[in-house]
């Protein structure tokens, strides 16, 4: 889908999941410690199990993706890491935001295509302003149509821009997670069917 700003990887480390669990916690200030002052520099807000974690972007100094959630899967030393990287917390905002764009976008061509509103008939319309005018373009300059014109292009440029963002963000994301649980970053179908 164009302009989807969430993206799903697999990552494969031989550590245990505890200390996924540990090395995650040793960046990410986790809601249920209430922002303890740590020696150590934090690049995410979230929450850290060894089951799954959900970690926030909050790093002023790398460009990492808005939120990162993952499922740990496996066992001993053989863990798969089920990577969702995401430029909103949910898809819904993303959804929304579509849903709303194509919207107004249908209004906005009904509405254009529509005979021009205010006049008895259409004979009226060309007497006031001749039968060089266009009605496409009386429609355009009424406050309505501007106004839904800048609904779709704040919408739009919103869009590109998570979009944009997100895609500069997903590989050192990726670099930094392989660095830190010392993991290899692999296809779905390396990934045991029981894991998937």
């Amino acid at each position: 889908m164009i302009g989807y700003p969430f993206q799903s990887f697999y990552l494969k480390t031989q550590i245990t999941r505890q200390e996924v669990c540990e090395k995650l916690s040793l960046s990410t200030f986790l809601s249920d410690e209430n922002y303890k002052n740590t020696p150590s520099e934090k690049h995410f807000y979230g929450a850290v199990s060894p089951i799954d974690f959900e970690l926030e972007n909050i790093s002023k100094k790398y460009a990492f993706t808005n939120f990162t959630r993952g499922k740990i899967l496996g066992a001993d030393r053989e863990i798969y890491i089920k990577l969702r990287l995401g430029s909103w917390q949910n898809q819904r905002v993303y959804f929304l935001l579509l849903a709303t764009l194509f919207t107004t976008l249908g209004f906005f061509i009904y509405y254009l295509l529509q005979p021009p509103q205010g006049f008895n008939n259409p004979a009226e319309f060309y007497q006031i302003y001749g039968y060089g005018k266009s009605e496409l373009l009386h429609n355009l300059t009424t406050p309505i149509s501007l106004i839904m014109l800048a609904l779709i292009a704040t919408i739009s440029t919103s869009i590109t821009l998570k979009y944009k963002n997100f895609q500069s963000s997903v590989q050192p994301t990726l670099n930094f997670l392989n660095q830190e649980l010392e993991s290899t970053t692999i296809t779905k179908f390396e990934v045991p069917v029981l894991f998937r």
